[in-house]
């Protein structure tokens, strides 16, 4: 090898090498300090990109524990109150069962009457003041079912349903299909603002009877139709249950025909009369009328619906019309009827970290007051013996409907514990995760820091030695 004094090639290679293993052993100590293998996007930019999506999930995770948590709480303080609430409706119809009985007169029923209408006064005190961070409770909290049989038109009295409750149900128009009358089959569908449909089927089959060709639900009886994974619940009704309002033809056309009698008004039908041609002519004196009352040709169901609004209806033509209730159920009356959810203040819990319908569980709590539409104690009297025994069936529906409301918080709330334990075991699997790609493997990198550390010093050592070589020139030129 020439020995040359202009470049110190030996110098040059030990330094570059100097540098490199430099900067390999600061790596490994900002490693080390650190406990991540990913300080800086220059060091796994991929997995930079995936821990720090993963990061922020881990974060929203943690988030929606805590929020199930005080969802807990908030279903916690209804159902307490509610449980009092139940309690003074029990006594409630206690004092009416003592006022029913014939061993005391008015005058002593005067003290029941007292305390009877404080309880109801403290029920109404209640729901108002049943508050989670100064949010009402008791008087509607959540999403709600709109009672307007012209837009949930499953209640307007034809369809054979009489009430639809919901719990966790997504604000949206749900539609019914149900076009077969042997299938027993009822499907419920919704399409969501992203364009996703949730739809379930249930088979009511079993609480159905068999009556002249009909699958029916029995006279007298309800059926609760309980679409769970949509969160709705329909109560199905049939003859003799919800025969108030409305009324529906049986026959094919107006038969013999003859007068229409709605009060005292008449309206005379031809023999023979097609039914749009006499919903149309009973129509126009329906709505004329105080309150107005209609009266529609449903071409699907070949039937006139009447919806009487209270008035009187008799005479010949009702009777060839073969009027009958209107609200009974029979497999195939739902088909295309719907049901529309509003959304409501509150009632929606973020559990997941994301957007979407399936990261969140929504609460729904009726109007839970004494004049609300849930417990409707309005006009209830133990004054007398005659008032009290009829406000005890009343009563007897008030204590249902706050024994079902607490039973769908305490339902829900049993599946906030189940969503919070399945999120922390989501949390535990993710992180770690996440920490196979973005933390420090200590033993690999203690290894590599201890290289480092070796050729560091090898490599300072060889640098002195190549910077002294040129020395040796020297003694030529003495």
């Amino acid at each position: 090898m020439p020995l040359r004094i202009g470049n110190n090639i030996s110098a040059i290679n030990a330094a570059r090498n100097l540098n490199k293993n430099s900067a390999d052993f600061t790596k490994r100590i900002e490693r080390l300090s650190s406990g991540l293998r990913i300080n800086r996007g220059a060091d796994d930019a991929a997995g930079l990109a995936v821990s720090e999506g993963m990061r922020s999930e881990i974060l929203g995770m943690k988030q929606a524990v805590q929020n199930a948590s005080q969802g807990t709480s908030l279903i916690q303080l209804a159902e307490g109150s509610l449980n009092e609430t139940s309690n003074m409706l029990a006594r409630m119809r206690e004092l009416a069962v003592q006022s029913s009985n014939s061993t005391i007169n008015d005058s002593n029923r005067e003290g029941l009457t007292s305390e009877f209408n404080q309880l109801i006064q403290e029920v109404d005190r209640i729901a108002l003041s049943t508050t989670y961070n100064d949010t009402v409770l008791l008087t509607g909290f959540g999403n709600s079912v709109e009672q307007s049989g012209e837009l949930s038109t499953s209640l307007a009295g034809f369809a054979g349903a009489s009430e639809v409750g919901v719990s966790g149900a997504v604000p949206g128009t749900y539609v019914f299909t149900d076009t077969s009358d042997q299938d027993n089959q009822i499907t419920l569908s919704i399409t969501l603002d992203d364009g996703t449909t949730l739809t379930q089927s249930i088979d009511v089959g079993a609480s159905l009877d068999r009556d002249n060709g009909q699958n029916l639900v029995a006279t007298g009886t309800t059926f609760l139709a309980n679409v769970d994974r949509l969160g709705v619940q329909v109560t199905l009704v049939g003859p003799g249950v919800d025969d108030t309002e409305t009324l529906r033809s049986t026959a094919a056309d107006a038969g013999t025909g003859g007068d229409f009698i709605i009060d005292d008004q008449a309206v005379s039908l031809a023999a023979g009369e097609s039914l749009a041609n006499v919903a149309t002519q009973l129509h126009t004196v329906l709505t004329g009328l105080t309150p107005p009352g209609s009266a529609t040709y449903d071409a699907t169901l070949d039937e006139v619906q009447i919806d009487a609004a209270g008035h009187d209806i008799s005479g010949a033509g009702a009777s060839a019309l073969g009027l009958i209730p209107g609200n009974s159920y029979v497999d195939g009356r739902l088909h295309g009827k719907t049901i529309v959810v509003t959304e409501g203040s509150g009632g929606s819990l973020q559990v997941g970290a994301n957007d979407g319908a399936n990261n969140r569980i929504e609460i729904n709590i009726g109007d839970m007051r004494a004049s609300g539409n849930e417990l409707n104690l309005n006009g209830l009297s133990i004054a007398n013996q005659q008032s009290a025994r009829s406000t005890i069936t009343r009563i007897d529906s008030a204590i249902l409907a706050v024994a079902r409301q607490r039973g769908v918080l305490g339902a829900t709330q049993n599946r906030l514990q189940y969503t919070t334990f399945n999120l922390e075991n989501a949390i535990e699997n993710l992180q770690a995760a996440e920490s196979s790609i973005r933390d420090a493997d200590v033993a690999e990198e203690v290894s590599a820091f201890t290289r480092g550390q070796i050729l560091t010093q090898a490599a300072t050592a060889m640098a002195a030695q190549a910077n002294a070589l040129p020395q040796t020139a020297l003694t030529l030129l003495q």
